[in-house]
């Protein structure tokens, strides 16, 4: 096969297989990226705790 030939036949398999796939409405979304941001808030503040507290004893010891 040509190269051309590859491109389309890769393009045909990836329609086929986009049509599969089953997507999620709109709540699920929502609820997806809102754990997200929970999970990103929580994971900074608790990042910014070890800092902090590694910051202070650092100075403790300095």
């Amino acid at each position: 096969m040509s190269r051309v030939g590859d491109i389309q036949k890769f393009m045909n398999e990836v329609k086929v297989e986009t049509k599969k796939v089953t997507w999620p409405d709109r709540k699920e979304t929502m609820q997806a990226t809102l754990m997200v941001f929970v999970m990103v808030i929580f994971i900074a503040l608790f990042l910014w705790l070890i800092d902090s507290s590694l910051g202070a004893l650092v100075k403790q010891v300095i």
